[in-house]
């Protein structure tokens, strides 16, 4: 026993030593220096090591990669695991480092993030910080400056204007900005002019250490000391000529001089003191940090801010904000519209909760997922159309056009319920110590009981929008209810659906490759008539479903049952059983012996949902139960009376 403890101790030292060692080597990978002559040297040999800010940034998150969908749409991996349903947005977003990247005006521009609170601007803002930290870290990213400079000085700066010229005809080099005060300071007086020497070192990007990432939160409209931005002031140093005292006295220490190299965000942009802002005017256009009687200093940077629409209204009503406001591109960061995107945010957030004592039922999250969607939807405006149709189409991917204008569309996603007051919520239920699992109901009436808390949504509570929105949630969770307990009742849906899918395409591929010997019409007619495909459009719509599936496969993903709305809906159609036959299996019969068969029935059905379905034992024979009284009693589980309230007929 003493040597197997003995043996153990030695096995965990030597871990510790390993881990220890590790660290070390890597808190010294970027101790690198050399001078600025040999710097040079290797710019020339590879001009590519420097890098403008909005350059640094593009590469920064193109590294983590791309991925193309079946669609040909793009996917940055950077953002895939982490922020959902808003890659039309994630799109313009790159589309502006795209631009700034190849030094257009666009780099001249600051980028707004405008949409409401919880919709993913600031996460939106901490990845790209996160990616600019790892990506100085790499070698392809390395980032170079003067030692000793505050604002992480490009070391190029020190060629003088009249080299420059020369270095971008030859070799292509592109060099912008000056030294900053103390780099000049110190090259007049340590270094008595001789570039060659000024010692230059390897950096990396930092937010927690303040370097080429700043970050201003602007909570305060009141005036506040401009330094916090723009630097302070040493006042024991301001003896001597302008050279010495801005060379010492200037600490370079705001957020903007932080930022210099890397990116600078403003969070509230806003609620800032006007005169903060008016900072910002120089810096987006001339890239000059303008310091009070002390001139101006270059700097590099891209600027972030995020907002929301309140705020950004008030700013653009201000007659007075037309230089900055013309100095803006402001682009629509809205809550996602589709379930099945809404789906993966509360996952995601799950992962990091501390909910893992209670079970939630996998249709919990459908439903509230429902709920927060449907409250984010412009009312149609076209004549038969309801509310439940656009969250059908949108969660399928159809065309938004159908249903509303342009400038409808446009207010879309940008107001509505939050995924953080959904979690807050589900939080509140699972609060509870008797609560084992919630339940779509339970979850429902959470989030109908919380919206009177919510100070945002006090009119539409009012004026009984969300009161239907309840009822179109839990008509929703009805339907989703029912087919799950038909998927339940057949052994081994997904597999059958997914051979039945393959069959069609198989089939289909030997139709238009003409090899009649391998096909079966019939079949084919048999799904291409659920999907309600006439037979004079039975080509087109075959050789469209070949040509989507190839597209999956050549993008490695692969075309399951589920991958095409349409697809999906008549092989659900062909495979499961009917309503009808579900409602006569749950109910109870009358005599004894057909009990038996009824008991075995729910017990089947009860063990699939826990087994393939991801259900709990509790929440498994709720929906049992709801299946049951929702086909067998039509009464309905919830109803509005004419004071707007919601009466429950539902236990929770």
């Amino acid at each position: 026993m003493a040597e197997q403890i003995k043996a153990e101790n030695t096995d965990i030292d030597s871990k510790v030593e390993s881990l220890i060692k590790a660290s070390e080597v890597e808190s010294g990978e970027f101790d690198w220096q050399c001078t600025f002559a040999d710097y040079f040297k290797m710019v020339l040999s590879d001009p590519t090591i420097p890098k403008l800010s909005h350059v640094l940034t593009y590469e920064a998150i193109i590294e983590k990669g791309i991925t193309i969908n079946p669609d040909q749409t793009k996917s940055y991996n950077l953002f895939s695991d982490k922020i959902f349903g808003i890659e039309n947005a994630l799109e313009k977003v790159m589309q502006y480092f795209s631009s700034a990247a190849e030094r257009t005006e666009v780099r001249k521009r600051i980028l707004l993030l405008l949409g409401p609170p919880a919709s993913g601007k600031s996460s939106i803002v901490n990845e790209i910080k996160q990616a600019l930290e790892d990506y100085t870290r790499s070698t392809k990213g390395s980032v170079y400056s003067i030692l000793g400079c505050p604002m992480q000085e490009e070391p190029l700066h020190l060629i003088s204007k009249k080299t420059r010229k020369t270095l971008f005809k030859e070799f292509g080099i592109y060099i912008e900005g000056e030294l900053c005060p103390r780099c000049r300071y110190l090259v007049r007086t340590k270094y008595k002019g001789k570039i060659s020497a000024v010692p230059v070192i390897r950096t990396v990007f930092s937010e927690k250490e303040a370097v080429g990432i700043g970050s201003y939160i602007a909570t305060n409209p009141n005036p506040v000391d401009s330094s916090i931005l723009v630097g302070s002031i040493d006042s024991d140093k301001l003896d001597g000529n302008r050279l010495e005292v801005s060379g010492k006295a200037f600490r370079l220490d705001g957020e903007l001089n932080v930022g210099n190299r890397g990116m600078v965000e403003f969070v509230e942009m806003f609620k800032a003191d006007k005169h903060l802002l008016t900072t910002l005017l120089g810096l987006a256009q001339e890239q000059v940090i303008k310091i009070e009687k002390f001139g101006s200093v270059y700097a590099d940077e891209v600027i972030i801010g995020h907002t929301n629409e309140g705020d950004f209204a008030k700013f653009s009503d201000d007659e007075q904000s037309e230089a900055l406001r013309d100095r803006i591109i402001a682009l629509q960061i809205p809550y996602n519209l589709r379930i099945s995107e809404e789906n993966k945010i509360y996952n995601k957030m799950l992962e990091g909760s501390s909910l893992q004592h209670v079970h939630l039922s996998p249709l919990t999250i459908n439903s509230v997922s429902i709920f927060a969607v449907l409250s984010r939807l412009v009312q149609p405006s076209v004549i038969g159309a309801s509310p439940l149709d656009k969250l059908h189409a949108y969660n399928d991917g159809l065309q938004r056009g159908s249903f509303n204008t342009e400038a409808e569309i446009s207010k879309e996603g940008m107001e509505g319920i939050s995924p953080r007051y959904v979690m807050n919520r589900i939080s509140a239920v699972s609060s509870s110590e008797e609560v084992k699992c919630v339940t779509p109901i339970t979850a429902i009436k959470s989030l109908w009981k919380g919206l009177d808390q919510n100070v945002n949504l006090k009119k539409k509570i009012e004026s009984a929008q969300y009161s239907s929105l309840v009822l179109d949630t839990i008509k929703e969770y009805r339907e989703m209810a029912i087919q799950t307990i038909q998927k339940a009742s057949v052994d081994s849906f997904e597999n059958s659906a997914n051979n039945l899918l393959d069959k069609y395409i198989d089939s289909i591929s030997s139709y238009l490759a003409k090899r009649n010997d391998l096909i079966n019409e019939r079949d084919m007619r048999d799904i291409e008539r659920m999907c309600g495909i006439a037979e004079k459009e039975k080509d087109k719509f075959r050789k469209n479903v070949l040509e989507k599936s190839t597209a999956w496969k050549e993008v490695g993903r692969q075309f399951t049952y589920e991958s095409d709305p349409i697809l999906k809906q008549a092989i659900e159609k062909h495979l499961l059983p009917s309503t009808r036959q579900i409602a006569r299996q749950l109910s109870e019969p009358r005599f004894a012996k057909q009990r038996v068969k009824w008991e075995q029935f729910k017990k089947t059905i009860s063990s699939r949902l826990q087994e393939t379905y991801g259900n709990c034992p509790i929440c498994s024979d709720d929906l049992i139960v709801f299946v049951n009284h929702v086909l067998n009693t039509k009464k309905p589980i919830a109803k509005v009376p004419k004071n707007g309230t919601i009466e429950w007929n539902w236990p929770t």
